[in-house]
């Protein structure tokens, strides 16, 4: 068997659609191994499986559910549907696996395959490296011992999530005499998030919610200029606030009512102040990862509160929270996680409800009140540069050359994160830091990936 790289990065994996592994034919051989560990825990395997919206969602999906079949594992499809959305009714129906094909915010060209095993939560590494073993061996052979699997689908199943969600929420017209914007990115939530707002009773303004397969995250969403365009949408309707989120929904940033975006670091800092007075902030602490802002620290320590730090990538941060018995955790990039009400994995709709219902709460203040009341942010940039090959970053002594010179230069209250992206051929460098211009901090990031780029190539 030919050697290959990991399959599965931080968020499931990810590649160009139609170039390896993300060709069919090695699609359908996951799909194949999927379907084979399903028989191995139910007698009666069941997988369900949703994608987001974009054009090559359709390929693979077929190849996949093509291996499950193969497999004699039946499959429940929801065809569009939101991640967290899959992750929650994964566990709700008693399924053996849940299977979203996305690329979350990656562009249309781009796609990936994420697994939710039976209690809703994403794979463990045990689960994940099974997987890739079996689709690797080519040697494999393959037994199904019975007919083929059978596809339902049940788009109806989505009213489920949408029911709980509405629910939780205190039912119909709960979040009357609120003014929302919401950006859908085009993505998984284009028809769900403005429904249940509008159920909710909430007046929407909703921003690309028309997919067509290749318009997914295109100037729309969590990332690039999405949430400024969001922003200046919230200006022009008056609204209370803004959410954007990204291609499977299972981020959100918010624009409060002045069309500034307040990221992850904001609603961990807001929603720890929430959980604590409702004594819901189990072991006062709130789990997050090492790109979140140092302010986000000091502002836990106001309210007797600790950080806990993992690796970037929200199934990081989710399996320390359930190690630690934790309620509340996330990313500075969207990703929040609330163990509450059934869920299992960070949910952007969810968490765009959460503070919709705080802020009414909190009424007459408005959501620029509440964030800068609670986090004042010390300087912080994040630099990428594109990346041949990823070998590790510790066997490149000019790379950690450049790092100690930048911690030199900026001084002991600095922080420097340097890893390479999950989900993209990138490096990404992050520093902050107090007493420091961005534009300094910014010059150092820089030398850094350039560094990072130019060691990769010399050792190519």
């Amino acid at each position: 068997m030919a050697s290959h790289p990991r399959l599965f990065g931080t968020d499931g994996i990810r590649a160009k659609a139609g170039e390896w592994p993300l060709t069919p034919e090695f699609t359908l051989r996951l799909g194949r191994a999927i379907g084979h560990l399903a028989q191995q825990r139910s007698e009666r395997p069941v997988v369900l499986v949703g994608r987001d919206t974009r054009r090559s969602g359709y390929m693979l999906e077929s190849a996949l559910l093509a291996g499950l079949l193969a497999q004699g594992v039946d499959a429940m499809l929801l065809d569009q549907f939101t991640t967290p959305g899959i992750a929650y009714l994964t566990a709700q129906t008693g399924a053996t696996f849940g299977v979203v094909v996305s690329a979350s915010h990656n562009p249309y060209w781009d796609n990936g395959i994420k697994v939710f095993e039976g209690h809703g939560f994403k794979a463990s590494d045990e689960l994940e490296l099974q997987i890739e073993a079996l689709a690797l061996d080519e040697d494999q052979s393959w037994n199904t011992n019975g007919l083929p699997g059978t596809v339902r689908l049940v788009p109806n199943l989505g009213q489920r999530y949408v029911n709980h969600l509405i629910n939780v929420f205190g039912g119909e017209g709960a979040l009357s005499g609120l003014r929302v914007v919401l950006d859908c990115a085009n993505g998984a939530a284009s028809m769900l998030a403005p429904e249940v707002f509008r159920r909710l009773g909430a007046e929407v303004v909703a921003l690309n919610v028309w997919p067509n397969g290749v318009n997914i995250n295109v100037h729309c969403g969590t990332e690039g200029d999405g949430p400024q365009r969001a922003g200046q949408a919230v200006l022009a309707a008056m609204a209370d606030v803004g959410f954007v989120f990204d291609g499977d929904a299972d981020r959100c940033k918010f624009l409060d009512e002045t069309g500034v975006e307040r990221d992850g670091d904001y609603i961990l800092a807001i929603l720890a102040r929430d959980l604590q007075a409702n004594g819901g902030l189990s072991g006062n602490t709130v789990v997050t990862t090492h790109m979140a802002n140092l302010g986000l620290d000091l502002s836990l320590r106001q309210i007797g509160a600790r950080l806990e730090r993992t690796q970037v990538g929200d199934k990081w941060v989710s399996q320390r929270m359930r190690e630690g018995g934790y309620a509340l955790g996330g990313e500075q990039s969207g990703h929040i996680i609330l163990f509450e009400h059934g869920l299992t994995t960070g949910d952007g709709l969810y968490t765009a409800l959460r503070m919709s219902q705080l802020l009414l709460r909190h009424r007459p203040t408005p959501f620029s009140q509440l964030a800068a009341g609670v986090l004042t942010k010390v300087p912080q940039v994040l630099e990428k540069a594109a990346v041949p090959a990823k070998p590790p970053l510790e066997t490149l002594p000019a790379v950690q050359a450049q790092i100690e010179r930048a911690r030199q230069t900026l001084g002991p209250d600095t922080l420097i994160n340097v890893r390479y992206s999950g989900t993209e051929p990138v490096v990404r460098v992050m520093i902050q830091g107090a007493g420091h211009s961005v534009d300094d901090l910014r010059r150092e990031a820089r030398r850094i990936a350039e560094t990072v780029v130019e060691s990769i190539v010399r050792t190519a």
